[in-house]
């Protein structure tokens, strides 16, 4: 059994999101994702992995291409293997990001896919 202490993981960077590792299986990954307003994540997809965002704190919007949404405390997402998403912090925002797959590895695109 291991226990995670998510407050003191938290780390904020005016450049940047921050993912920071808390422990790892060879089939997932737990992150704690720290976002300033305004910082958004490319347009990407992890072929090989579900992710799946818990709201913490603060609100952003994610985003498949196809729907948009505002989530906050309390909300969760899933993308499954594949979709095609993109990230955006409102306000200070924390989550908590499970990757569920062997092969966790994100691919950036240059832009949205065409309509499905």
């Amino acid at each position: 059994m291991e226990f995670i202490d998510l407050k003191a993981a938290q780390e904020f960077s005016p450049q940047h999101h921050v993912h920071k590792s808390l422990t790892a299986t060879p089939r997932s990954d737990i992150t704690i994702a720290c976002w300033e307003p305004g910082q958004t994540s490319p347009i990407h997809r992890h072929p090989g992995a579900d992710e799946i965002y818990h709201v913490m704190e603060g609100s952003g919007l994610f985003c498949d291409g196809r729907t948009e949404r505002r989530l906050g405390p309390g909300d969760t997402v899933i993308f499954p293997a594949d979709d095609v998403h993109q990230v955006t912090a409102l306000t200070r925002m924390v989550l908590y990001r499970v990757q569920a797959g062997a092969d966790r590895h994100p691919e950036s695109l240059d832009s949205w896919p065409a309509k499905r």
